[in-house]
C-alpha cells in the first residue's frame, strides 16, 4: 500500500506542483480568492469564528504579497545556492544539461559549449528533443565534434533526467559530470544526481534578467517543495560511484537506447540539419 503511495505520489506530484505555480503567478486570482474566503466568512461563518477566519484570509493575502516581493526572493534563492559547491573548473568525463522553458533556461547551452571547447569535456548529454536540434546547430556553427553528444528525449522530471544520464553515460564507464541547470534549480538536481552515484561537479546558471522577482520567488517555493518530497521518497540516498555501473544496468530498462536517445547523427535525420 505504502509502495502504491508513493508511486502514484510522485506520478503526479510535478504536475500538481506546476499547476500552483502558475495560478499563484496571477496575483488577481490569489487575492480575489482570499478576499472571497474573507467575505463568505463574514457572512457565512458563527459569530465566534468570523474574526478568526477573516484575519487568517487577511493574513494568508498578507503573507503572499510578501513571497511575490524581492524581501522573499533574493534571499529564498541564495538559501538554495548556499549549500552547492562552486565550479572548480575541472575536467569530467561528460556534461550533463537540464532542461527548463527558454524563458527559464538562460545561456546553458552556449555554457556547455565553452566548456567542451575548453577541452573541459568532449562529451555531452542534453536533456530534451528539440534542445538536442538546438545544440547540435550551434556545435555545427561553431565547428565543435564532442565524441558523444546524446539527447535524451523520454524526460519530464528531475528524477527522470538523473536516470536517464545513469542509462546513457553510466553504462559506458563515465562518472564524473558536470551538470549544468540554473541557480534555484540546482540544489535538488546535485542531491539527485550525486543519489544515483554520479560524481558531480555543479555549474549554476543565474535566471535570465527577464525573469522578474515574482516569477524568482515562485520557483525557488516549487524548489523547496521538491526538495522535501525528494527527501520523503528518497531520492537522495547516496550511492557509491562503485555501484553507478550496477543502478545504470537497471536504468537501461526504462531509458532503452533506441527510443529514449538520440545520437547526433539521429538529431541531423530528424531535424533535417545539413
Amino acid at each position: 500500500m505504502l509502495e502504491l503511495l508513493r508511486s502514484v505520489f510522485s506520478q503526479y506530484w510535478p504536475q500538481f506542483t506546476w499547476k500552483l505555480y502558475y495560478w499563484f503567478f496571477s496575483p488577481t486570482k490569489v487575492t480575489l480568492a482570499l478576499l472571497v474566503v474573507a467575505a463568505v466568512a463574514l457572512i457565512a461563518a458563527k459569530p465566534r469564528y468570523r474574526r478568526r477566519m477573516v484575519l487568517a484570509s487577511l493574513t494568508l493575502l498578507m503573507t503572499y504579497l510578501f513571497v511575490l516581493s524581492p524581501l522573499f526572493s533574493i534571499p529564498a534563492t541564495a538559501l538554495l545556492s548556499s549549500f552547492v559547491p562552486p565550479d572548480t573548473g575541472g575536467a569530467a568525463d561528460a556534461i550533463v544539461v537540464l532542461a527548463r522553458t527558454r524563458r527559464v533556461q538562460g545561456d546553458r547551452y552556449n555554457t556547455a559549449l565553452d566548456m567542451v571547447a575548453e577541452g573541459r569535456s568532449q562529451n555531452l548529454l542534453i536533456m530534451g528533443r528539440s534542445q538536442g536540434g538546438d545544440v547540435l546547430k550551434a556545435l555545427d556553427q561553431r565547428d565543435l565534434s564532442p565524441n558523444l553528444m546524446l539527447s535524451a528525449v523520454c524526460v519530464k522530471t528531475t528524477k527522470q533526467e538523473a536516470e536517464s544520464a545513469a542509462a546513457a553515460l553510466g553504462t559506458r564507464g563515465l562518472k564524473r559530470i558536470i551538470l549544468i541547470t540554473d541557480t534555484p534549480h540546482m540544489l535538488r538536481a546535485w542531491l539527485t544526481f550525486k543519489g544515483l552515484g554520479f560524481a558531480v561537479v555543479p555549474h549554476s546558471e543565474p535566471l535570465p534578467d527577464e525573469v522578474g522577482k515574482r516569477e524568482r520567488s515562485l520557483l525557488a517555493i516549487r524548489e523547496y517543495l521538491g526538495l522535501v518530497s525528494y527527501a520523503g521518497l528518497g531520492r537522495f540516498k547516496g550511492k557509491s560511484s562503485d555501484t553507478l555501473p550496477q543502478v545504470a544496468q537497471e536504468m537501461a530498462k526504462d531509458f532503452p537506447a533506441d527510443r529514449c536517445f538520440m545520437t547526433a547523427e539521429q538529431i541531423r535525420q530528424a531535424f533535417m540539419l545539413s
